[in-house]
């Protein structure tokens, strides 16, 4: 038995069917070990006296690789179908091995002695007998290795396994240790101190930009891992944000669809059900959260447009000249649209019908929010420095000095010579930062 308190993470996992599959996967288990892998199987790994589903859990999410072991009773097994639902939820790399196909009438009466021939024709009927009538639809869509017995090369096999493990080794185990520091986020009521920080937080947005432009990538960031590693860098830049999210209630599915894939590209992003805690006033940070981001993403519809909160959003990020970015998620005509809106472009989703058009539309908005990034978070952070300034009665601590002042006069200058220098934010009302500068 491997010591658990050791080695907290494996990098293989194998979910197999004991009946169809115990033999094999044993001798699998054994041929990986010789070869330094430290295997996550059921025999060696769950101690007695134990919540076994639990330990079962924490083996895929502690896992690189998930093998899963393709028999009949594999694939009709409610505990491999647990086993593979979780490693999809986790985006694990699965690998599938077609082990046996079906199960003869001979083995079945082995294993059922004395049932009727009606029950076997039961069993066929319900698929039981077979590898695919109820294989999940996952599987089916993933190159299997073949470890058919008699009838495939088994050598071939493994060394086609190795190769696989092999490939993209560090991004898939990245994959693993942060979705277990994810985990424990979330499971500590996402407090702050369980959040990356330093060199550790910046090789996490380093992973999460890697694409694989050539190739199908091993294994994909959770929604949880995109959540986790952005959440850290607001909670590094003292909670400001990229993105600010404007929305009617109506409309969060809309909304968490958006959120999720901005963070996919590693933006920061702002909404009232992620950002607003218990017991603060909920006008005052909206408020300080719109001055605290680059963007405002405003999602248009009926339901925004006669709502007093995304009335009141829009207006007080133009008052703050902040670049706000119209998504129209459903037909609306223009003179329902608030009037701060019908003159700007809009981003349309709701002429989407196939994914690839909200792809489309997803790109179109990552490319605006990317244009002039540096303008506006320069802007936004000028302009939060002078809100403090003036909530603290100009306190002259605050004040700007050495290259800080010098970005900022350059900025103001730029604003005053060229207005139209940066659509969206013309920075026109410098008030305050003129005040910041002069005094």
């Amino acid at each position: 038995m491997k010591d658990r308190t050791v080695q907290a993470f494996q990098d293989i996992f194998i979910s197999y069917g004991r009946r169809d599959s115990l033999e094999f996967a044993s001798r699998l288990n054994r041929r990986l070990v010789d070869r330094g892998f430290i295997v996550w199987f059921d025999y060696d790994d769950i101690p007695f006296g134990v919540d076994y589903q639990k330990q079962v859990d924490d083996g895929i999410e502690r896992a690189d690789n998930f093998l899963f072991i393709i028999s009949p009773h594999s694939i009709n097994s409610p505990y491999c179908r647990l086993e593979i639902e979780l490693a999809l939820k986790h985006q694990k790399r699965i690998i599938p091995l077609l082990h046996v196909e079906k199960i003869s009438y001979e083995t079945w009466q082995e294993r059922n002695p004395g049932e009727s021939v009606e029950a076997w024709q039961e069993y066929q009927a319900k698929g039981l007998h077979d590898h695919f009538q109820n294989m999940h639809p996952a599987l089916r869509r993933i190159n299997w290795i073949y470890v058919r017995e008699g009838q495939d090369d088994f050598e071939a096999a493994f060394t086609g396994l190795l190769e696989i493990f092999d490939r993209h080794k560090e991004y898939v185990h990245q994959h693993t240790l942060l979705l277990a520091k994810a985990l424990d986020w979330e499971r500590n009521q996402r407090r702050s101190p369980y959040l990356l920080i330093g060199e550790e937080r910046l090789q996490a947005e380093e992973w999460l930009k890697v694409r694989f432009k050539d190739s199908q990538p091993p294994c994909t960031p959770t929604d949880l891992h995109c959540e986790f590693i952005t959440e850290s860098r607001k909670n590094a830049n003292n909670l400001l944000t990229d993105v600010f999210l404007a929305y009617a209630e109506e409309d969060r599915a809309v909304a968490e669809q958006l959120r999720n894939s901005l963070r996919r590209e590693g933006f920061t992003v702002w909404t009232n059900t992620t950002d607003i805690h218990a017991g603060a006033d909920f006008q005052q940070v909206i408020d300080l959260s719109i001055e605290e981001a680059d963007n405002v993403v405003y999602l248009l519809s009926s339901a925004a447009a006669k709502s007093s909160w995304c009335q009141h959003e829009l207006n007080y990020a133009l008052s703050l000249h902040k670049r706000v970015i119209p998504v129209r998620v459903e037909a609306i005509a223009a003179d329902e649209m608030p009037a701060q809106v019908r003159e700007l472009q809009y981003i349309d989703l709701s002429d989407n019908i196939q994914e690839t058009d909200y792809q489309q539309d997803e790109s179109q908005l990552l490319r605006i929010l990317r244009q002039d990034a540096a303008y506006h978070e320069t802007h936004k952070l000028l302009f939060t420095k002078a809100r403090k300034w003036e909530r603290q009665q100009q306190n002259p601590t605050l004040l700007l000095r050495g290259y800080n002042l010098r970005q900022a006069e350059g900025m103001a200058q730029s604003c005053q010579a060229e207005p139209s220098l940066v659509p969206h934010c013309r920075c026109r009302n410098l008030t305050l930062l003129r005040a910041l500068l002069s005094t």
